[in-house]
């Protein structure tokens, strides 16, 4: 047994490997030399695959990255239930800061008109 390795009849790029028998005649468009290793996408020229060039590789790799975005867009991540709780308290501990200074502002202001209120009433 040994692989066969089958390059597409129109691009002449890799499409599928299969296992054959050890006299398993070629067809059109096959070789057994394994296209691993390749600068994507290896074309068969003959029985031999020869390395895409950077450019072509570089387009290779943008349009593999494109159709894969395009079938599985990404999501943004959401919160999990123990991030969301956190962020909950998070936003409840602010708004018991801001009363809690209201508050104190409030009992610094009597604490100034009871204060007052004594020197006023020492005077008359």
């Amino acid at each position: 047994m040994k692989g066969i390795y089958r390059a597409d009849p129109t691009t002449h790029v890799f499409v599928s490997s299969d296992v054959v028998a050890d006299d398993y005649v070629l067809k059109a468009n096959e070789t057994f030399e394994n296209p691993s290793g390749k600068q994507s996408p290896a074309n068969l020229q003959g029985m031999s695959w020869v390395d895409a060039t950077p450019e072509e590789h570089e387009a290779y790799v943008k349009a593999q990255q494109a159709e894969f975005e395009s079938k599985y867009p990404s999501q943004p991540a959401k919160p999990d239930q123990g991030g969301q709780a956190l962020n909950l308290l998070d936003q409840q501990i602010a708004q018991m800061k801001e009363e809690q200074a209201k508050m104190a502002s409030s009992i610094n202001a009597l604490g100034q008109m009871i204060a007052n209120e004594k020197t006023d009433t020492k005077q008359a």
